[in-house]
């Protein structure tokens, strides 16, 4: 698993008040099509955050689930975790440590809107799933970045996410 650090305020571990982690999951099915959510005016990877007493694979299903409906089988560890070291999560004003730990999930799986359960915030910002060709993605991304219909942060983390699934990856779905 490849792992990328930020930690631009050099804030260190005795700074940190709290830890979050949260999994993402790359669905991609065999046409070479990539699953993508947009909520909250950004694109974004289905995912989300670990509850007490679970495991990344168990969320990550969990999620998925919620967000797609979708059932998944995960066989595969994690390929990428990025952490960030962030003095202001969210603005809360707290220093936080962020890890997001990202899997390949190979399927044809379609979504099952009779089967997802959105939180309230998934409610209130139009939740919404569609397939983009996975080769497209990276063009994409750069495009939502230049019409402003993706968070600017979040775009440049799923472009590093590309780059790093294609060098483990080559490409290969």
């Amino acid at each position: 698993m490849k792992k990328i650090v930020f930690n631009n305020n050099n804030l260190t571990n005795s700074d940190i008040e709290l830890k979050v982690t949260r999994v993402k999951g790359l669905l991609i099915n065999s046409k070479g099509k990539i699953l993508l959510a947009h909520n909250n005016n950004t694109y974004q990877f289905p995912g989300g955050h670990l509850e007490e007493n679970e495991d990344m694979k168990g969320c990550l299903t969990r999620e998925i689930r919620e967000e797609t409906g979708i059932d998944i089988n995960i066989s595969e560890a994690p390929f990428l975790c990025i952490t960030t070291y962030d003095d202001n999560y969210f603005g809360s004003g707290k220093c936080v440590l962020n890890s997001i730990y990202y899997f390949r999930i190979l399927t044809d799986k379609l979504p099952d809107f009779s089967k997802t359960h959105y939180d309230e915030l998934e409610l209130a910002t139009d939740f919404n799933l569609f397939y983009v060709n996975f080769s497209d993605l990276d063009s994409f991304l750069k495009k939502s970045i230049n019409d402003g219909t993706i968070d600017l942060s979040i775009a440049k983390e799923m472009l590093q996410v590309v780059n790093v699934y294609n060098e483990i990856y080559g490409g290969k779905k």
